[in-house]
Formats: structure tokens, sequence, C-alpha cells
């Protein structure tokens, strides 16, 4: 995870004292819109779709896809409305963005596509593949920044460790299944800043912090009062920041505590397991394609494909999100991609244009024929 990749050296008081932040999802979101539109274009031209056309569409379909996911995060999450274009924060629901992305879709068609007499089956089989590849890369995005992460992952599975500003440390802390930093506070101590006790096998123990320690300072600011320090590693926690100096107060002296990083409790991998998903089916359009009988096919493998996996993957998940709405989605969204294939497939005349082979496998054939 890192949430905040670099930062550039322009500072403004007040405002951005560090500089400014570039956040990982946001990086990653940027270069999948790149590398898909790129990738959208070359499969267009070989339906003989122009690719100025297609970045139009990808970048119609960018934005829907954006006002969705957030609008559904804004009804379904309680996202406040003032925080609707900070989009760098997280809080994108993918079924939100496939709903904002396929009305957006539907206006364009009417609007574009249809006039200009261009296959919608043909288009969709150009661009699902793409969709596979962005979420892939997506997910990478969502892997740095933390969300979308899993739940608890027993001793012998996958698992991976999320830094202190995750938000799954805040999750697991509120529910009681690991403390903040590595160590709990006394609270029959006369001052509540004592430290009760240290997990021997976390950061914040091999950082020499003792049972009976009193905090003073926390990275340099003074901590006053239990709340003061329970407000600091809770809500007030800067974005990014995973490391934690502690001052303490042993007996009559001051001890200066070297730096360390917390971690949260081992968790199923969700987000990885997403992108290597996608990436495998990703690689199942590219195969299949040249062996469909009729355009439209591949969108129906990649709704069946992804409902799958995403109902599948709901089951490890424990991030904050609407979970019902997400599953019956993943029901609905396999039951019309089997729909979809089996009609395209078996119900519709065998397009001849559809089942032309590449010109590889094409010369191959012209090669043995002359033999």
């Amino acid at each position: 995870m890192q949430q905040v990749l670099f930062r550039i050296p322009i500072r403004i008081d007040g405002w951005l004292p560090n500089g400014i932040p570039i956040y990982g999802f946001g990086a990653m979101l940027f270069l999948t819109f790149l590398l898909v539109t790129w990738l959208a274009c070359r499969r267009a031209a070989k339906e003989g779709i122009s690719k100025e056309f297609m970045q139009d569409l990808a970048m119609w379909l960018f934005i829907g896809g954006i006002v969705g996911a957030r609008l559904s995060s804004v009804i379904l999450e309680g996202v406040p409305l003032w925080q609707f274009f900070m989009i760098w924060d997280g809080g994108l629901i993918l079924y939100g963005s496939i709903i904002g992305g396929l009305l957006t879709y539907l206006v364009f068609y009417f609007l574009v596509i249809r006039r200009r007499g261009i296959s919608a089956w043909k288009l969709t089989d150009a661009a699902v593949p793409c969709f596979a590849l962005g979420i892939c890369l997506g997910r990478i995005g969502c892997l740095l920044n933390g969300c979308c992460y899993g739940s608890v992952a027993c001793p012998d599975c996958p698992q991976i460790h999320f830094p202190f500003s995750s938000p799954a440390r805040l999750v697991l802390v509120q529910e009681g299944l690991q403390t903040a930093a590595g160590f709990s506070m006394d609270d029959n101590a006369a001052d509540r800043r004592s430290v009760g006790a240290v997990d021997p096998n976390s950061p914040a123990a091999r950082s020499g912090l003792q049972a009976g320690d009193v905090i003073v300072q926390a990275d340099g600011q003074p901590i006053a009062s239990y709340k003061e320090l329970q407000d600091y590693l809770g809500r007030n926690w800067p974005r990014g920041k995973n490391d934690l100096a502690l001052t303490v107060k042993r007996g009559p002296n001051e001890v200066n505590l070297p730096s360390f990083r917390p971690l949260t409790l081992g968790l199923h991998p969700t987000q990885l397991y997403e992108s290597i998903s996608m990436l495998l089916l990703f690689g199942l359009l590219l195969a299949y394609y040249p062996f469909r009988r009729n355009p439209g096919e591949l969108a129906g493998i990649v709704m069946a494909g992804y409902g799958i996996h995403r109902y599948l993957n709901e089951l490890l998940r424990a991030d904050p999100r609407p979970i019902g709405f997400e599953r019956y989605i993943s029901v609905i969204l396999v039951g019309l991609g089997v729909a979809l294939w089996i009609w395209r497939r078996y119900m519709q005349p065998a397009s001849s244009a559809s089942v032309a082979p590449p010109s590889h496998l094409a010369a191959r054939s012209l090669a043995g024929t002359s033999r």
C-alpha cells in the first residue's frame, strides 16, 4: 500500500505545507484510462471503427462511469455530497460505474453510433476485453489506496498486512480485533496516557515501548490527555503517513523512541485476487475472439465471468460497502451474461465477417493449401 506515491515540491502555507501529493489511486486511474483507451483504439481498428471515434467514446464512458460510481457511493455509503469530486480519496463503487457507463453508452448510441451506422455488437466486442484489463489495473490502485480490503485471513491463507494509514486499520480497531498501533492503554492508571500492554511481536515492542510508559508526545506533538492521543491515532491521522514516533516518560526521564510502522492483522488480498482474475478473463477473451460465431459473444462472457468472480470475492471482503446490492447485481449479471452468450452464439445466423480468421492464421491456411 502506498497512498501517496510522491509529492511535487510546490508548497502553499496553510493548504499544501508538504507539497502537492500524487496519490497512488488517482495515478493508477489515470494510467489505466490511457492504456485501456489505446488498446480499445487498436481493437476497434480491426472492426473498421476509427480511432478518433473510439477516443471520443472512451472519454464519455470514463466521465459517465466516474459519475455513476460516485453517485452510488453518495447514495449507498453516505459520502457527503460536497466530497463528490474528491475521487482521489476513493469512494467509487464499481457496479455504480458500470451502470453510469451503460447509461452514457445508451445516450451516445442514439446520438452518435446509430447515426453513423456503426455495429454496436462489433463495438462491444472491441471494448469488453479492455473492461477486464481496466479492472485488473484499477484494483492495483485500490491496493495502493488500501480500500476494497478483505477480511481477516486464516493462518495458512495468503494474506497482506496494511500500514497505519489504511482504512482497514480503523475498522479493525473499531471492531476490537486489534489495537491501533500494537499496544493498549492502562484504563486503571492515574494518568490515562500510560501504556498498559505491548504486543511482544509488534513493531511497537521492537521500538522499545514498554508497559508503564507514559506517552507525552507523538511525532513531536505534545499529548496532554488520553483523548488527544486517541484523536491523533484515529480520525486526525495524516493520509499516507505510516510511521509513528513516540516520546514517553519512563520514571523521571523522557525517552525518545525510534519511529516504527504499525501494521494490521493479515487480511485476504482481495484486490490482488481481482487483478489476477481479471487478467485471466482478459486472456480468455482475447483467445476466444477468433472463434466467435457472432459479434456480441464476448460481452456475454465478460458479464458472466465478472459476475461469478465478484460474487465469490465478496465472500472474502470486509470493507464497508453495500454488500446486498453488489451480490444481487453479480447474480443478475451472470444470468444476463449467459443468456446473451447463448443468444448471440446459437440463436443468431452466423456472421461470416465475425468468423474470419486473423491474418496470420489465414496465411498459414493458404500456405498449407499450396503444398
